[in-house]
């Protein structure tokens, strides 16, 4: 079997304890998206986000330190409960494609990658697979690797309150004798 983290992409893999309906909604509703979305300390904003096949974004994370980071993208593949494809590419605020190097990243990062969300269940959990067309040790050196790292820690977070939410919500209902 192949193996799926090579050098030339980044591979992060995550086990989380919701079912996958709840993880794949994570990532297709902007209500939730915009909630973890971001790396620690940042916030995220959409000037446009059409989560479909063919779909386009726009969006901006906001950075205290470092300032904003604008990306435009499309979703490529978009398969329920299963798999999230889409594309990241530097932009501007009005939506423009441009170097990274000329906004002050790393000259060595491409100004577009790939990003293949795949989702499986098993007993329960959901596993995620996170595969990005640039170099590991590149979005390592850059940031990007532990930004993903922190954002799907912060999913983790939202999946788990929606969870003690439902069950207290449960739990009131049962209470009440409804």
């Amino acid at each position: 079997m192949k193996d799926p983290a090579n050098e030339n992409e980044v591979f992060i893999e995550e086990t989380f304890n919701a079912g996958i309906d709840s993880v794949f909604n994570a990532w297709t509703d902007p209500d939730k998206l915009m909630k973890w979305y971001a790396p620690d300390g940042c916030t995220i904003q959409f000037k446009k986000l059409e989560i479909k096949n063919g779909g386009k974004f726009h969006s901006c994370i906001s950075n205290p330190q470092y300032g904003d980071c604008w990306c435009i993208g499309e979703y490529r593949e978009i398969v329920p409960n299963t798999k999230i494809v889409f594309t990241l590419i530097n932009a501007d605020e009005n939506g423009n494609p441009v170097n990274p190097a000329e906004i002050g990243m790393d000259p060595d990062w491409p100004g577009g990658t790939l990003v293949t969300i795949i989702l499986t269940e098993e007993k329960g959990k959901t596993k995620l697979q996170l595969h990005q067309t640039v170099a590991r040790e590149l979005a390592r050196k850059t940031g990007a690797y532990t930004g993903w790292i922190q954002m799907l820690s912060n999913m983790q977070k939202l999946l788990e309150q929606n969870d003690r939410k439902l069950i207290n919500k449960e739990n009131t209902r049962r209470g009440n004798g409804i």
